[in-house]
């Protein structure tokens, strides 16, 4: 049985869309959800982020970004959420996604280490190291 792996992304990304091609390579059963066609909703972004800091998931490259002032201050995790919903592209992308495991950005290397992507592109069947509560949260 093939790992599932979910993918947030946006089409015009070029480095989601690296990503992206890179895990197909891979032997994961890859479920792709494009943003730029089917947004998350602010219950979809609060069960996604989860208790995580949501600093993680902001696109400081964003026009939004700006827009919003973020550099400037920082609203509440609800506020910020809605934000978030509002605007997907002030999500960091890509967001990968398995089982407990996330990571947030473009760093293979990262990515490689949460999915046990060997360095020759073959998965390993090494268990993945877990923090204290029993979850990863790779971000790069």
């Amino acid at each position: 049985m093939q790992k599932r792996v979910d993918i947030y992304t946006h089409t015009d990304d070029s480095s989601c869309h690296e990503v992206m091609q890179f895990l197909r390579t891979q032997e994961f059963d890859l479920r792709v959800r494009d943003l730029s066609g089917r947004p998350l909703t602010s219950v979809e972004i609060s069960l996604l982020i989860k208790h995580f800091d949501t600093k993680h998931f902001i696109n400081t490259a964003s026009k939004a970004f700006k827009k919003h002032h973020l550099d400037k201050m920082m609203p509440t995790r609800q506020e910020l959420i809605q934000m978030l919903a509002a605007d997907n592209e002030l999500l960091r992308m890509p967001i990968i996604v398995s089982g407990r495991l996330m990571t947030v950005g473009c760093n293979r290397q990262k990515i490689m280490e949460m999915l046990q992507i060997k360095s020759n592109g073959s998965g390993s069947t090494e268990n993945t190291a877990r923090t204290e509560n029993g979850s990863r949260g790779s971000r790069s």
